[in-house]
């Protein structure tokens, strides 16, 4: 599809939710760098950056309203141009069309004067600026990527549908090299709704597996999501004549089980930009405080309640249940059983855990990690946990578990977390954002 252009800003046509989602983006930059960098205790003293994969102009001009905007690499300049406190928080803005890097050049020159660009775009050694312009491949601007000292990273895939699979790997294998390594997060674009509804001359997924009714078109659609997924494993899920609700939300879970490989948490926000358009952005992490406080975050900002299940009332049965665990307790001591239970369905992002989960350790939850593996094979022996069947990139000899949430309705009288509601346009003209 030809890229257009506004001035410097990329025009995009009928993309009603550009400006919900630039937004949103840019209130998330200064939420994560807030709370990665160190905060204002710390002087925001840690090293972090953002980096985004498909930077565009730093500019969007929205079609509908006839109104330019930031794009999301607009709202990371702008973020680290805010003053001295940013000077550890580096922006790599990578860019392979030569038109968008072009016009991206140009509005830094024109937002932001006093940035240097030939630094930004200069031996990466030699950079004083913090800020890194590439005009490059994928896999070329990956090689330069490495060179680079990130520190906590936050990385965007933003393509105008969705990312391959393949890009996914090669930067996870990259930054993620040992079990669940904390550090590094992925922000991932995916216009959902397009999947079934199509757009321009984009052809919709098909309600059948039968590829004799498949026109070319639908043809090429089928293998781009082959693409996404890295693997045509998802066809009998999602190419069935199931109501197109039921199967977009079967798309992003079996999407969820694929970045799972390289992240214990994944969590997709909904956006509702207008009538029958859906679109996610995808955090991948695997520090649960980050994944928790991102949902909160998330949560008001669109009315959701937060998730707070009744503590007390929960111990109480749990207490009755399971007297053997009081032994040698005193005052307000609660069972390590208890504990990591409690742990595990407040923070964890769908109840996700194993033994090496950092919260754990922080909460000095068991003395070492084969006594936390005892407690959790406790939680599963009675019901509380099932095993989780979900590949990882390292070590499929650990367990992994997540939370029974029927034994927890039944046993304890817990609900599960209620699913997210998108956000819409109109929750910005109410104030809501």
């Amino acid at each position: 599809m030809p890229l257009g252009f506004m001035n410097d800003a990329i025009n995009l046509s009928g993309l009603t939710g550009t400006k919900l989602k630039c937004d949103v983006i840019g209130e998330y930059y200064n939420f994560w760098w807030s709370i990665t960098s160190g905060g204002p205790r710390r002087y925001h003293q840690f090293p972090t950056a953002i980096v985004e994969l498909d930077a565009a102009t730093g500019e969007v001009h929205i079609e509908d309203t006839n109104e330019t905007v930031l794009g999301s690499a607009g709202h990371a300049l702008q973020l680290k141009s805010s003053g001295k406190i940013t000077a550890n928080l580096k922006v790599v803005l990578i860019e392979k069309d030569k038109a968008c890097y072009s016009h991206l050049r140009k509005v830094i020159q024109r937002r932001w004067p006093t940035m240097n660009l030939d630094d930004a775009e200069g031996p990466i050694k030699k950079n004083n600026s913090n800020v890194y312009l590439f005009n490059l491949e994928f896999d070329d601007a990956l090689e330069k990527i490495d060179s680079i000292s990130l520190g906590n990273s936050l990385f965007f895939f933003d393509p105008l549908r969705s990312v391959t699979y393949e890009s996914i790997e090669k930067v996870a294998s990259r930054r993620l090299q040992n079990y669940y390594q904390t550090g590094t997060e992925f922000i991932i674009f995916i216009f959902t709704s397009d999947w079934f509804l199509g757009r321009d001359d984009f052809e919709a997924l098909p309600d059948t597996m039968n590829n004799k009714e498949w026109s070319k078109k639908v043809m090429e659609t089928v293998l781009e999501a082959d693409s996404l997924f890295g693997t045509d494993e998802w066809r009998p899920y999602i190419l069935t004549d199931d109501p197109i609700e039921k199967r977009q939300n079967i798309l992003i879970e079996r999407y969820k089980v694929r970045l799972h490989k390289w992240f214990r948490y994944v969590l997709p926000l909904p956006f509702n930009p207008k009538e029958n358009q859906l679109f996610h952005l995808i955090l991948c992490s695997n520090y649960e405080d980050g994944v928790k406080r991102t949902k909160n975050f998330y949560s008001d900002k669109t009315g959701n309640p937060r998730y707070q299940p009744d503590n007390r009332a929960a111990y109480r049965r749990f207490r009755r249940l399971h007297p053997e665990l009081l032994s040698g307790l005193r005052g307000n001591e609660r069972p390590l059983e208890w504990r990591l239970l409690w742990s595990t369905l407040t923070k964890h992002e769908e109840g996700v855990c194993d033994q090496f989960c950092a919260d754990f350790d922080r909460a000095n939850i068991g003395r070492n990690r084969n006594e936390r593996q005892r407690y959790l094979q406790w939680l599963k022996n009675k019901g509380y946990l099932v095993e989780w069947s979900v590949e990882n990139a390292w070590d499929q000899s650990i367990k992994q578990y997540v939370i029974n949430w029927e034994v927890l309705k039944n046993k304890l009288g817990i609900d599960p977390p209620l699913p997210l509601r998108p956000l819409s346009p109109e929750m910005f003209k109410n104030g809501k954002i």
